[in-house]
């Protein structure tokens, strides 16, 4: 198991810490939809990664192959210069991220949610990862190991955990050098001033250095400048991809529909007549009134759901390719499902129906 699994059961810990946190202060830390949503855009991330694992490492595992230095995983100082390595290009994959259509589309679901807090640290565009590695393979050339870079790629994801939350302050001196709840407030907000600001996952020096730091001096409002207006996971993680193909169709001139997918999100091709909404400070935040029984299965049959996820995850690295293929079918029935049945959409139950009459079968075959 990664350390990303092992780490799951703090995750829920400190969930649990925020939320009390945010009782003995009177504030609603947590929505459950969003959680839900958070949640399952999560295990999905990780879902894929374990059935595209192959893809993923493979060229990582060509280019160390290839490499210009042997690097000893037994080096201190290889250890501290690969955790700065990792963080560096971190910071361009996520600045990348936020200035080039295609991988805006597979990093923007971590951007929707209205709310700040740590499930929002979980909550991830499931094919994120297919972008992410393409930034880290010039660590595989200088002859960074795999294990070693997979351990310090987890330990940096792991840091950024803690900086989702509303509840801690700045901190001092450590402003300058760290990536702070401060810092990322700021890059979660879809204000004008601090649109594409704090890239950073561990150190903020990088923003500092290259021109894209913004400190947090007024009220943020969270959220993509389009507001998604869904809780469905599944129909989150599609909809950026679904506006690029809609704006593409949209686009008269060949070269203007491929020059769409590598432009800035901003960016309107001429002749299509779309615009960029404007953000308004505080609006309003999107909403569902579920009935209490609705709440209640979404929310018990979710979590049965995830648990199975996390069995999934234990198994994986037994499992056939095929296996890990049902299972990602399954686990997509299960996104849209669960979130058709919140958001009241007919289909739900049906979808839900189906899948929950599969499920004793993909648990057997785990």
């Amino acid at each position: 198991m990664g350390l990303i699994t092992l780490s799951i059961p703090l995750f829920f810990l400190l969930m649990g810490i925020e939320w009390l946190g945010g009782r003995l202060r009177g504030r609603r830390v947590f929505r459950g939809p969003d959680v839900f949503t958070n949640l399952a855009l999560g295990s999905a991330q990780t879902v894929f990664t374990v059935v595209a694992v192959g893809l993923l490492a493979g060229a990582y595992l060509a280019l160390h192959a290839r490499r210009l230095f042997d690097i000893p995983s037994s080096s201190a100082l290889a250890w501290a210069g690969l955790l700065l390595g990792v963080d560096f290009c971190y910071y361009w994959f996520h600045r990348a991220s936020h200035r080039m259509n295609l991988a805006w589309a597979a990093h923007a679901p971590h951007h929707q949610s209205e709310d700040y807090n740590l499930a929002v640290a979980l909550r991830q565009g499931p094919i994120q990862p297919l972008v992410s590695r393409v930034f880290y393979l010039p660590l595989a050339l200088l002859g960074f190991p795999p294990a070693m870079f997979a351990t310090a790629a987890a330990i940096n994801t792991l840091y950024q955990f803690w900086v989702h939350t509303e509840l801690i302050g700045k901190l001092g001196p450590l402003e300058w050098v760290l990536v702070t709840p401060s810092h990322h407030r700021v890059h979660h907000a879809c204000n004008g001033r601090y649109l594409d600001k704090n890239h950073g996952g561990m150190l903020i020096v990088w923003d500092r250095l290259f021109g894209t730091f913004e400190p947090e001096e007024e009220p943020v409002t969270y959220g993509t400048v389009k507001p998604v207006r869904t809780f469905n996971p599944l129909v989150a993680a599609l909809a950026p991809f679904r506006e690029l193909v809609a704006l593409c169709g949209e686009t008269p001139r060949l070269m203007d529909k491929l020059k769409l997918w590598v432009m800035p999100p901003e960016w309107r091709p001429p002749g299509t007549g779309a615009s960029v909404p404007e953000v308004v400070s505080g609006r309003p935040r999107f909403d569902v009134r579920a009935s209490r029984r609705v709440a209640l299965y979404v929310g018990g049959v979710g979590a049965l759901t995830l648990l199975v996820t996390v069995l999934f995850l234990v198994r994986s690295a037994s499992l056939s390719q095929s296996v890990k293929l049902v299972f990602a079918a399954w686990f997509l029935a299960s996104m849209g499902g669960l979130g058709g049945v919140l958001e009241g959409r007919r289909w739900g139950p049906l979808v839900e129906v189906v899948r929950l009459t599969a499920a004793p079968l993909v648990i057997a075959a785990l």
